[in-house]
């Protein structure tokens, strides 16, 4: 196994009719290795009827691609922008794209072509985190709604994608049957100082106090490009809201002054007082069982399971012909028992094999699940999905 090793993980997610620009942004770049995951943007369409007289609003639904990949730190901010030109993503209802620092552990390194990046990208200082992405896991047909609940309140357009849980239904027994397998997970992209507004709608709407219901957690982002399309409908005017809401935020350097919430001075974030890390493994599709539960053994509260889809941009400039079925599994830990997971993943052979996995290791910077509610003045235990 190489040794650890810090990057920047991008993601990008965009309307499914954009990703031929992304993918000619990726190939210029020569990235490597970029995991696509397929999934669907919310959004709230208004429609006249009756003549014009009378309104009607309902949930509108739209393919989107969730693509993510690593590179290195100091090309952060030149890759993000390059991408989010060549794809138009500040234009409203095009997509996302937003990136924070990790730590990888392989079995080979990641093979870069320096140059085409310094050309393409050049290099500089990474921005300052301005955004938070909520991960929430929910029952699945549980999502609609809480995203609807999300744009009514004009914060964000949700993502959702598909998976599968592993935790505390496999310790139920026959009870298991209670709890479905089958999650949806929702991505949401706020302002950094909207997010314990968030988060606090969300553990209510999705009743997060009850067992099995779902599981939360968050973490810091630096946004080149959001999407705040959140109606979509008749325009009336030159400029959409949410033009207007980026143009502000350019000027402002921030987008601290459309909070929804009390201001820091007023109401500082309470964070979770436990140190926290989001392990993401990735194997070959299929083999991620079995370390899913040896993670859970070794102090996992839990694990939640999707497809990915693996393509290879060679350095040489060529679109690998290949691409290959990937899984991913996060799961949320204290940090005093990582360590002890990435022992039992290497003792697994996690990192071995024909097609050896990987495994990103991030901070979490607060997490919300039933046993955390239901003593938050006690040592909570390890966090984890449903």
């Amino acid at each position: 196994m190489s040794e650890q090793t810090a990057f920047s993980k991008i993601n990008c997610v965009v309307n499914s009719t954009v990703t031929p620009l992304i993918d000619k942004a990726l190939k210029d770049l020569a990235i490597p290795e970029v995991y696509i995951q397929q999934a669907k943007q919310i959004s709230l369409l208004d429609r006249s009827t009756w003549l014009g007289l009378r309104s009607s609003t309902k949930l509108e639904e739209a393919r989107a691609v969730f693509y993510r990949f690593y590179a290195p730190t100091a090309y952060e901010t030149g890759i993000m922008r390059r991408i989010a030109e060549a794809a138009d993503l500040y234009l409203p209802g095009r997509g996302s794209i937003y990136a924070k620092t990790v730590s990888i552990r392989r079995k080979t390194p990641l093979a870069f072509d320096m140059e085409k990046l310094e050309t393409l990208a050049g290099s500089g200082s990474p921005g300052k985190d301005n955004y938070a992405v909520i991960y929430c896991i929910v029952q699945r047909g549980a999502a609609s709604s809480l995203a609807a609940t999300v744009l009514e309140m004009g914060l964000c357009v949700p993502l959702i994608s598909f998976g599968h849980g592993m935790g505390l239904r496999d310790r139920l027994g026959l009870l298991r049957i209670t709890i479905p397998v089958e999650k949806e997970v929702i991505y949401f992209i706020v302002p950094k100082i909207d997010a314990e507004l968030l988060e606090s709608v969300i553990i209510h709407k999705a009743r997060l106090d009850l067992p099995g219901q779902g599981f939360l957690y968050k973490t810091y982002i630096r946004a080149v490009a959001v999407n705040l399309h959140v109606r979509r409908g008749k325009r009336h005017y030159a400029a959409t809201m949410e033009q207007v809401i980026a143009t502000l935020d350019d000027l402002r350097g921030s987008s601290d002054w459309r909070r929804l919430g009390a201001s820091p001075t007023e109401k500082p974030e309470q964070e979770t007082k436990e140190e926290l890390t989001c392990l993401s493994l990735i194997a070959e599709e299929g083999t991620l069982d079995v370390f899913g539960k040896a993670a859970l053994d070794y102090g996992a509260g839990g694990a939640t399971f999707i497809i990915l889809e693996l393509r290879s941009h060679q350095q040489d400039g060529e679109h690998s012909p290949s691409s290959h079925a990937r899984e991913i599994c996060d799961v949320v830990v204290s940090t005093g028992i990582k360590e002890h997971i990435l022992a039992g993943m290497q003792g697994a052979g996690f990192f071995e094999g024909e097609n050896p996995g990987m495994l990103e290791i991030s901070s979490a910077h607060s997490a919300v699940t039933y046993l955390r509610l239901q003593d938050e003045s006690k040592s909570a235990p390890a966090p984890g999905g449903p």
